[in-house]
């Protein structure tokens, strides 16, 4: 990743996981670390609405932004329309926001594992097969499926911009 933006002055970015572990490890014992992952693309109501309600099952919330080519493959080849450096500043200029992570695949084991505590995993009910859940259970925490914010989406904000009469507008 190139910082174009001094990334830990604007948000709080974290550019490695010891650098995240330290602060996790300043946290009080009791309190109840967050984490979940996105691609945070065309940041829209539905993705606030959701982080604000992560930060409500916990005392400190961790956002993984997942890399580019994961998304691509996942969305398509248009997809991601902003850059993982872009979709870290604005998802990470969010006040109930802790920490920003980079996440280099969709499934969050590598950082779940590397993580020095992680008490909830948390992403939205829209998902049948949540990646992740085998290891937040082996590591003795729990995944909790957060409601879906029905009519915001990424693809359907990307579909009316593609649109003929959204185009014409411009």
């Amino acid at each position: 990743m190139t910082n174009t933006y001094p990334l830990k002055e604007v948000v709080p970015y974290f550019d490695s996981v010891q650098k995240l572990n330290d602060k996790i490890s300043s946290l009080a014992s009791s309190s109840t670390v967050v984490y979940t992952y996105g691609a945070w693309d065309l940041l829209h109501p539905g993705h606030v609405i959701f982080l604000s309600r992560a930060k409500m099952l916990g005392d400190f919330l961790v956002v993984g932004v997942v890399a580019d080519l994961p998304i691509r493959e996942l969305k398509g080849i248009t997809r991601p329309i902003q850059t993982q450096e872009e979709r870290i500043i604005t998802s990470g200029s969010l006040r109930d926001v802790d920490a920003v992570i980079t996440q280099s695949d969709y499934d969050p084991t590598i950082n779940l594992e590397q993580l020095q505590r992680i008490d909830i995993l948390t992403k939205g009910d829209d998902w049948d097969y949540i990646p992740g859940t085998q290891t937040i259970e082996k590591l003795g925490g729990k995944l909790i499926k957060l409601n879906y914010s029905k009519g915001y989406s990424t693809s359907k904000l990307v579909e009316i911009m593609k649109s003929e009469s959204y185009q014409s507008e411009l």
